[in-house]
């Protein structure tokens, strides 16, 4: 999905294009090799990570201006931190892999347009310092990421990151939960779970439901098992 969708959309696109190394990491967009100078006044790289917002798969204005970081706390050439960026500090787990130390807040007048605004403006006033004092240093590395994120959905799942249980949702990932009873509660079940990353979901029910509750009944393909029952399933891509 990762790459259909920086295809997809003009401000990701534009991105790549220009050479920064960016890639979507559950719903977060995340630009990774930014340099930086440290309170040293030595020349490191941290990444920048902001949440997506999508419908479907396009991307809509930012919903918040703000974004998290992975690094030191990025100073100017002499040592000195950047404060007009400061927002708070700790340790963020953001779930897929992805923990920041810090976030910061810098809101232009309007808010972002787009992800192209919002990452380019951050990288250029964290990393221009660095360009300082080593000529040459930038975000635009021209590389991309080799992997793409596997994922059990069609589309991007951002809602859990954006409520903050990205880290909880993530637990679940690679597992398998079967479901016995397709019916009223079952179903209900069901309709949770498959907003999930598990990675498959076995679905066992009775074959001649009770008429009075065929209407609350979840409708899986029949799997001719024996004992009077037939077998669903969910697997990858399930929703």
């Amino acid at each position: 999905m990762s790459r259909a969708l920086f295809s997809r959309n003009p401000d990701l696109k534009r991105l790549r294009d220009e050479g920064y190394f960016v890639q979507q990491q559950g719903g977060y967009l995340v630009m990774r090799e930014v340099p930086y100078v440290d309170s040293r006044c030595e020349v490191r790289v941290g990444a920048l990570i902001s949440s997506l917002t999508l419908a479907g798969d396009q991307t809509r204005t930012p919903d918040t201006h703000v974004v998290h970081w992975v690094g030191d706390f990025p100073c100017r050439a002499d040592g000195t931190p950047i404060q007009g960026i400061s927002h708070a500090a700790g340790a963020f787990e953001l779930g897929h892999d992805l923990k920041a130390t810090h976030s910061f807040s810098s809101k232009p007048d309007g808010g972002y347009a787009d992800y192209h605004h919002k990452m380019t403006s951050y990288a250029t006033i964290i990393a221009g310092p660095a360009a300082v004092l080593k000529p040459g240093a930038t975000p635009r590395t021209f590389r991309e990421p080799e992997d793409e994120e596997d994922s059990v959905f069609n589309y991007v799942e951002t809602a859990s990151d954006r409520v903050g249980i990205g880290v909880v949702t993530q637990r679940l990932v690679n597992e398998r939960v079967a479901i016995i009873g397709g019916g009223g509660s079952g179903g209900y079940i069901l309709d949770f779970v498959a907003k999930t990353p598990v990675r498959e979901i076995p679905l066992r029910r009775r074959r001649v439901p009770d008429p009075q509750r065929v209407s609350r009944a979840w409708r899986s393909e029949p799997g001719g098992t024996a004992g009077g029952a037939e077998e669903g399933r969910l697997s990858e891509a399930h929703l």
